[in-house]
């Protein structure tokens, strides 16, 4: 499994977010993270449909997170951007089965979706920001003698 493009995207968006507790314009989120201008504003529209961004309109517009970084997790900023976090949905696969409900992959694709729901869940926004500051600390060359 491969997360898509749009949940990569907008999970760096929140981090930058996380990391500017005062909000930051589209603008500024699509310079620091590389991101597509117009891409970014989809994004940001669907995790404020999902409750997760607050925008500020007019002269000094902006986005701000709805919550406490803490209390966002991973896997509410995914399925708010792709729908319900699956690697594999029997239903989804035309042919896999005469009868899904008898098949021994259902049990382990559940099994799989479950493991990576609940390990997305454990990961709070505040946490992947602090990782990502400790990241960029780490890159930070120190040229003195």
């Amino acid at each position: 499994m491969k997360m898509s493009t749009r949940a990569r995207y907008g999970l760096r968006a929140m981090i930058a977010l996380a990391q500017n507790p005062e909000g930051a314009t589209g603008r500024s989120i699509a310079e620091s993270q590389n991101l597509p201008a117009a891409y970014l504003e989809q994004l940001m529209a669907r995790l404020r449909n999902a409750n997760l961004v607050t925008s500020i309109r007019g002269a000094k517009g902006k986005f701000v997170l709805a919550h406490n970084p803490e209390n966002i997790d991973l896997a509410e900023i995914v399925t708010a951007l792709d729908g319900p976090i699956e690697i594999a949905d029997c239903a989804d696969v035309t042919y896999c089965c005469s009868d899904p409900d008898t098949c021994a992959l259902r049990e382990i694709f559940k099994g799989a979706n479950e493991a990576l729901q609940a390990h997305l869940q454990e990961v709070s926004l505040a946490e992947l920001a602090r990782r990502q500051q400790t990241e960029e600390n780490r890159q930070v060359l120190d040229y003195s003698i």
